[in-house]
């Protein structure tokens, strides 16, 4: 779910090596080396920025704030991050990740071409990368000028993220993120019943989800009762007897998020819940996202899906906010064990609308869920 930004990142910006010890990325690595064995390449580039980072977190751990970073990785010898902050930056840089040489990336010449000019090989040296497409089009020409002749660089394949399960030690820290989330979204609602408006108690619960260590906390809020969904405006204008509100934030690199409605009065859309139910014991390892969005469609009756889910039942979410396998009637993805999705159902009509989520991981037999929306509205 695309929304705005924050212009100021906070959070926890640290390696946890208590739950992430070194050896975890030891064995996340050997992915790259494997492929660097297949293709002759004598290193590998990851680049990642504030926006996308999912590879980037996965096997440095390192997580943008601002703008750019990329890791160069060997085959042999040291790896390096180049970081697009300010050498004065370069110790708080270095908390984040097991990579001890770390330096910033405005001086391009004197932190890429003595690390490339490291390479030995015959020419043209081999270099795979991940990530490079996003990669502006100014950085992209240094870093050609950089290379020259001597190198050729060519895209890894098979490092598709809806393709990896999530480890033990990452579930772990997801789940750290769902609870997060779910207080999060409790002090939003007990906010909004107190008396405040929509946009206020948004404001509340981002407080709350801010003082948890969050890294990032992103939000939209409806101000017509539920039929559409925006990002933050500052208006605060009363917003009626409903409420509905996207809540996510990022906890140690991880994503979680939930859609809640409340209501002062009775639940005018209980086929949103009971969809939700339904989808939530339908998932499972093999379960395929077209039958599930038939599912969840069935149990909706004659509703349309809401239009802020973009068609779509759910995705897997984790480093990403979005990291594919979408609960589509065009998606023949299935579910494997390890994964965790975002589930979410939701309709409108012109009174409003409501939406209702939750986050489940597969298992081995079923699915685990993870956080609810509803809990937020338990008192």
């Amino acid at each position: 779910m695309k929304t705005v930004h924050p212009s100021i990142v906070l959070g926890a910006y640290t390696w946890e090596q208590d739950s992430l010890p070194r050896d975890e990325f030891q064995i996340r690595c050997k992915d790259l080396y494997d492929a660097m064995d297949q293709n002759g390449w004598k290193a590998m580039f990851i680049y990642g920025d504030a926006d996308e980072h999912t590879a980037l977190a996965y096997y440095t751990n390192f997580v943008p704030r601002v703008r750019w970073t990329i890791a160069m990785i060997p085959r042999e010898g040291e790896p390096r991050l180049l970081v697009s902050m300010s050498s004065r930056d370069m110790p708080a840089m270095k908390l984040m990740t097991w990579i001890t040489d770390v330096i910033s990336g405005w001086q391009w010449e004197a932190g890429f071409d003595p690390w490339i000019a490291g390479l030995k090989g015959d020419a043209p040296i081999g270099i795979g990368t991940i990530g490079m497409e996003r990669m502006q089009p100014r950085l992209f020409k240094s870093m050609e000028k950089s290379l020259g002749d001597r190198f050729h660089l060519s895209e890894a394949q098979g490092f598709d993220d809806s393709k990896r399960p999530l480890r033990p030690r990452e579930l772990s820290l997801l789940r750290e993120s769902c609870e997060v989330v779910k207080t999060a979204s409790k002090a939003m609602v007990k906010a909004w019943r107190s008396g405040v408006n929509a946009e206020a108690a948004v404001l509340e619960g981002e407080r709350v989800a801010r003082s948890l260590a969050a890294q990032d906390v992103r939000t939209l809020v409806s101000l017509d009762g539920g039929k559409t969904l925006v990002p933050y405006r500052g208006e605060f204008k009363p917003t009626g007897d409903d409420i509905v509100v996207h809540f996510a934030v990022k906890v140690q690199g991880f994503w979680s998020e939930l859609f809640v409605s409340a209501s002062k009065g009775p639940n005018r859309y209980p086929k949103v819940e009971a969809a939700l139910d339904a989808l939530k014991t339908a998932v499972k390892p093999g379960a395929v996202g077209e039958d599930l969005f038939s599912k969840g469609i069935q149990a909706l009756g004659t509703r349309a899906i809401h239009p802020v889910l973009t068609n779509s039942f759910g995705r897997r979410i984790g480093l990403s906010l979005d990291e594919g396998c979408p609960l589509r009637a065009d998606d023949a993805s299935p579910m494997v064990a390890g994964n965790v999705y975002s589930l979410h159902t939701g309709t409108r009509d012109d009174k409003g609308g409501g939406i209702a989520s939750a986050m489940v991981a597969i298992t081995a037999n079923g699915a685990e869920v993870l956080c609810d929306s509803r809990d937020a509205l338990k008192d």
